[in-house]
């Protein structure tokens, strides 16, 4: 969507409210289909949101608003497919309103031309402001800006949907959780619909993944945020067999994975029961890979015995990527 000459990524619903605009990933019609956390929290982190405007002026200003999280704030800042430079490639979101200056490059011929000269997918005009996987807010803006054409970004896009693993927890900074690795080697966009401890395989979701026109193709994670309450497997054998069936409807790739390595001994013999229901209607409905076959190393899981350390996630990454790209070579 467009506001104040800024195109927000990955954002379907600015709400004003008293620390600026929340930034919804999911239009209010969704958020009333799905759980409560999901509707009134995980919706609204910024995961996969990005602020993109071209400059006009020498400079922008962009004031933006965090809440008060466990892990830091952390904005980064990409000039097209190019990460910033020195003082301009990470800025800190404090819990007051935070300016963030952007000066536009003194090098733009040079990102120019080894932007056209590597086939970039993103036109180095374009500020990218990536935000971070907490709870942020817009507060204002300065300068002479305009959004980006449609020929400044990439031709092709990617929506992951999956929990926190996808969302970007312990990535660090969100261009390194999978969903941005995996579009950054495959030369696309990305849209990020993961949902910290709420993905459920509503119905809802996958109806609404389906009616989006604007994603190319698609991966989803399923299974470990029912895991800790999955006594009954019926159930969650149902929400796999109904998700599954229908972005099953729709002719464009959908990726499907079950849940990653985990190194919490207690749910392992759950984790491999869910594991083999999405394997057994995964495989038959889209295109399937075990979690286990893109991480499988109790090294390469953090302390937490759950998510994926960095490593981990890079592993996802270079694994699942790989994945669909000689799954895009096959079927040119």
């Amino acid at each position: 969507m467009i506001y104040r000459n800024i195109e927000f990524h990955n954002v379907e619903e600015l709400i004003p409210c008293e620390k600026g605009f929340a930034m919804s990933r999911i239009p209010a019609s969704l958020r009333e289909q799905v759980n409560p956390v999901l509707r009134t929290r995980s919706a609204f982190y910024s995961t996969g949101v990005e602020l993109r405007f071209r400059l006009m002026g020498d400079q922008a200003r962009i004031c933006l608003q965090a809440d008060e999280m466990d892990e830091a704030q952390v904005a980064c800042i990409y000039m097209g497919s190019f990460q910033g430079g020195w003082k301009w490639s990470t800025k800190v979101i404090g819990t007051s309103p935070t300016w963030i200056e952007i000066p536009k490059p003194s090098n733009l011929d040079s990102l120019r031309r080894i932007t056209e000269e590597k086939k970039l997918p993103f036109s180095p005009e374009i500020i990218r402001i990536v935000l971070p996987y907490g709870l942020c807010y817009f507060v204002d803006c300065e300068g002479e800006i305009v959004p980006p054409r449609k020929e400044e970004l990439p031709a092709r896009t990617y929506l992951a949907y999956g929990s926190s693993i996808t969302h970007g927890s312990l990535a660090l900074v969100q261009p390194y959780s999978y969903p941005f690795r995996i579009a950054q080697r495959l030369q696309c966009d990305y849209l990020n619909l993961g949902f910290a401890g709420t993905a459920f395989l509503e119905p809802a979701m996958a109806e609404y993944i389906i009616s989006r026109k604007d994603w190319d193709f698609a991966s989803v994670e399923m299974g470990v945020n029912l895991l800790k309450d999955t006594t009954d497997l019926s159930e969650f054998e149902e929400r796999v067999d109904v998700f599954t069936q229908i972005l099953a409807r729709d002719p464009r790739p959908v990726f499907a994975t079950s849940i990653f390595g985990i190194s919490n001994s207690e749910q392992q013999a759950t984790a491999a029961d869910c594991r083999r229901i999405v394997a057994e209607y995964a495989s038959e409905r889209l295109i399937f890979t075990d979690g286990l076959a893109l991480l499988d190393r109790e090294d390469f899981i953090s302390q937490d015995m759950v998510h994926p350390s960095l490593e981990g996630v890079q592993q996802i990454a270079e694994r699942w990527g790989d994945i669909m790209a000689l799954y895009f070579e096959n079927n040119k």
